[in-house]
């Protein structure tokens, strides 16, 4: 910022001269911090599958809301509600939880994707990023069998590393999921792998417009199965100052027949 690019309306009164003030410095700060914090928190399917290593700041509230919409073959389609609430219980310590809806849970349920559990989850960063290392920070999470056609009760545990440069960030996650009962053709443990990028898009190095990309490796539910390999590319716009717009589309290109051949989805982030 240029040195004299902001100045204050003069003003005849001392007392109206020192509120002005006042205001400017107290709000200037926070509108660097929005800028610079909030856009780039990347949550698990907001939009993509990957996420960052950093958990929401001290005492902050992250709430979000998305449609998800899955074209599968023989018109076997599926779609749904998805919501999630973060907060930053300490420093360096995130609490969360979610619940997604979809169509026909009877059938997703043998592929191994809920409708209507509920997940409770604790982020916890190992180390912030430096010059040398990278951001660390482990994940572990629950799953209870709260929605349709649920068997029992999950646990989720991941390993998150992100590492920033100048105009973009690179974050790999690896997640180990145990099922607590499963059906005669679901495996008992899952394994995934997502290496994905985030970087932005504005001239200015103003972070209003962020696009996110990944590439997702897990096993197959189905025993026997190939592995599922996914590709997914999104957007993440401030809309208002706290407030952010995600987009985010993909495609499952292995994997079994009635795969998600295409994958959109949209929804709002509110911080504060």
């Amino acid at each position: 910022r240029r040195s004299g690019s902001l100045r204050l309306p003069v003003s005849r009164s001392p007392g109206l001269h020192l509120i002005a003030k006042v205001i400017l410095f107290a709000v200037l700060p926070l509108t660097a911090t929005a800028k610079a914090q909030f856009l780039s928190d990347l949550e698990a399917d907001r939009p993509l599958a990957v996420e960052d290593a950093r958990p929401v700041s001290f005492r902050a509230f992250s709430g979000s809301v998305d449609w998800t919409y899955n074209v599968r073959q023989e018109g076997l389609d599926d779609y749904g509600p998805g919501f999630s609430l973060l907060y930053g219980m300490a420093r360096g310590l995130e609490l969360g939880g979610s619940i997604r809806y979809v169509t026909s849970p009877g059938r997703n349920a043998n592929r191994g994707i809920s409708s209507g559990d509920i997940v409770l989850h604790a982020l916890y960063q190992l180390k912030t990023e430096t010059a040398d290392w990278p951001a660390l920070a482990v994940r572990a999470g629950v799953e209870f069998p709260t929605g349709l056609d649920s068997k029992g009760t999950d646990l989720h545990l991941a390993g998150l590393a992100t590492r920033s440069f100048e105009a973009f960030r690179v974050h790999g996650n690896f997640l180990w999921t145990r099922l607590g009962a499963t059906g005669s053709r679901e495996r008992y443990d899952r394994f995934e792998g997502i290496v994905g990028a985030d970087w932005v898009i504005n001239s200015h190095r103003r972070s209003d417009t962020l696009l996110v990309a990944d590439v997702d490796v897990s096993s197959n539910p189905v025993r026997g199965a190939s592995r599922v390999l996914a590709v997914e590319a999104g957007i993440r716009q401030r809309i208002g100052v706290q407030t952010i717009f995600f987009a985010g589309a993909g495609s499952e290109l292995t994997g079994e027949r009635d795969r998600a051949h295409f994958r959109i989805r949209v929804g709002l982030t509110h911080v504060y």
